[in-house]
């Protein structure tokens, strides 16, 4: 039938499917963004794409406004779009449900805050090995979007690079990917570990690959030990806004300055973060209330059970 939902058709057909229409959203952006940028903002793509710490204030705000409505179309239109045309129950679907815990809001926030000095030391220690004292243009880029002065400013990357990745990527990565790959092996290990390494490389620079797939494996963590994707969206805005926030005050304090300008983190901050990861991860374990054995199912229980009653009568 015409409007059948996706979830009817075989599991290849739907990762097919999801990968033809998250390619075609990024295609689309890109082609709106090129034909549109120049209109809007006054710079070609090419000029906003340039940016660097010198650009103007003005530059950085178009980059970041057009880097925003590239995530936007790259991982959260997509997975919207599937849910809807794929089964009638969207926001069972993806996840959209509160934590049965609360208090797993804030295991995820401390899980992730206690992992990110650690995190950090990694992407550190294997920026040296693979850098060297050569130059990166990812983090020459990084620099330059977090050279923030104004709270105007501050606002905005806590939207692009904080809130909007947040919520898109956990809707992309965690309510759909995470999905496909227990449909087809059950148990949530190698689940995990692919969408966590698809995370890294979506993100990640050779040197930075590591720490960010790590962190994409504690947020599928937290969604299936909470049951809700939006403990994960949570941890993961306070993940990504506390590096931002972070980075805002080295530029007015100059100890913060020191430990961001360093080639490694101070051990105690290291060893501190790891105790709290410990103990958040700890108490997560003990309280998880964790997606049941079949929530990536296509059909619920009722629904299947109808179906074999239809089945049955016909």
């Amino acid at each position: 039938m015409f409007n059948r939902y996706w979830r009817d058709y075989p599991w290849f057909l739907q990762v097919t499917l999801f990968g033809l229409m998250a390619f075609t959203m990024v295609s689309f952006a890109a082609l709106v963004l090129y034909t549109a940028v120049p209109y809007i903002t006054g710079y070609t793509v090419q000029t906003i794409l340039g940016i660097d710490a010198d650009s103007s204030d003005k530059l950085k705000s178009a980059f970041l406004w057009v880097q925003g409505a590239s995530s936007v179309f790259s991982f959260l239109i997509a997975p919207l779009l599937f849910a809807y045309l794929s089964t009638p129950r969207v926001k069972e679907y993806l996840g959209l449900k509160a934590p049965v815990q609360p208090l797993h809001i804030l295991l995820g926030i401390g899980m992730m805050l206690g992992a990110m000095p650690l995190l950090i030391e990694i992407g550190l220690v294997l920026k040296n090995l693979v850098l060297g004292t050569g130059d990166d243009k990812v983090e020459r880029l990084t620099k330059a979007l977090l050279d923030i002065k104004t709270n105007r400013q501050l606002a905005e990357v806590l939207i692009v690079m904080a809130l909007i990745p947040a919520i898109s990527e956990e809707f992309f990565f965690r309510g759909v990917l995470l999905r496909f790959a227990h449909q087809r092996m059950v148990k949530m290990t190698l689940p995990i570990i692919i969408t966590s390494v698809l995370f890294g490389a979506v993100h990640g620079t050779l040197y930075n690959f590591l720490p960010i797939a790590i962190a994409g494996g504690l947020l599928c963590l937290i969604y299936y030990w909470s049951g809700s994707l939006l403990t994960g969206m949570v941890a993961h805005f306070v993940y990504n806004g506390t590096q931002i926030y972070m980075a805002y005050l080295s530029n007015s304090n100059e100890t913060m300055q020191q430990i961001s300008n360093a080639k490694h983190l101070p051990v105690w901050v290291v060893a501190a973060g790891a105790l709290v990861f410990a103990a958040s991860l700890f108490a997560f374990w003990k309280t998880k209330t964790p997606l049941p054995p079949d929530w990536s199912a296509n059909f619920s229980e009722a629904e299947l059970t109808e179906q074999k009653q239809e089945q049955t009568e016909a």
